[in-house]
């Protein structure tokens, strides 16, 4: 197949080796899955240029349309959190509306939401005047030099292209010992095809840049300081998990 050869000259965005595989075409974009570490990657990614514009123009219709419906669940996971962090200090990455800082701000904590996405900042806004929002990359959002205890990033690591990079942002916005709850699709699962993984629905182009299993999500988190990782069992492909920022103190 032609893709093979043309694709596997791209490092993969995790582990820098070139070696890949195709998984397939959807919607005139190729995915690839790295031959060393297992990551699905399309290629060529995406420009800023076009990220830019799909953002500018994404649609956020499941909490929009009834955003204080997972409230009093968020509320719970904000309790759980908050036991094992050694602070306050809350920060959601991926906010969409905004609904889980809510919960964190009516829980105690000094919580900040930020998203790539204006029209869910704008709304998350209106809904939650009394709260914090950024529409800024978490990149951006490191200049403002604060420091989290809490890190809440749902379905968001997959939307990055420069995955090293992402984590190093991550790093810099951490106390010691910060606790993180991440979540992101799971290629490795019993319920995703391993004959047509191409039709699953998180390939997704433009939107989805790079899909884990729970093996090279650890491998990612670990590069960059992270450790004691537990996580949630799901009957749906997605990986849920608790993980703890070890690095020391700068």
């Amino acid at each position: 197949m032609d893709d093979e050869k043309v694709y596997s000259m791209a490092q993969c965005s995790l582990c820098g080796q070139i070696e890949s595989s195709p998984v397939g075409e959807k919607q005139g974009s190729v995915f690839v899955k790295c031959k060393a570490c297992s990551l699905i990657r399309i290629e060529p990614h995406p420009t800023d240029k076009e990220l830019e514009v799909f953002y500018q123009n994404y649609v956020y219709t499941e909490r929009v349309v009834n955003p204080r419906k997972k409230w009093l669940r968020f509320r719970l996971r904000v309790w759980l959190l908050r036991l094992l962090a050694p602070g306050k200090k809350f920060l959601d990455i991926g906010c969409n509306v905004g609904s889980m800082v809510s919960a964190a701000h009516a829980m105690g904590c000094d919580a900040v939401g930020i998203d790539v996405g204006p029209s869910a900042i704008a709304h998350a806004k209106k809904l939650w005047p009394d709260c914090r929002f950024y529409n800024e990359t978490l990149e951006a959002f490191t200049a403002r030099g604060e420091k989290f205890d809490i890190v809440f990033c749902t379905e968001v690591i997959e939307h990055v292209r420069d995955l090293h990079g992402f984590m190093q942002a991550l790093t810099e916005v951490l106390n010691p010992h910060a606790i993180l709850f991440f979540t992101t699709p799971d290629s490795g699962h019993f319920r995703v095809s391993k004959t047509d993984l191409i039709s699953w629905s998180e390939l997704r182009p433009t939107e989805h840049l790079a899909i884990f299993n729970k093996a090279n999500i650890q491998q990612l988190f670990q590069q960059h300081g992270f450790g004691s990782f537990s996580f949630v069992p799901m009957h749906r492909a997605n990986l849920r998990f608790y993980t703890r920022y070890q690095a020391l103190a700068k």
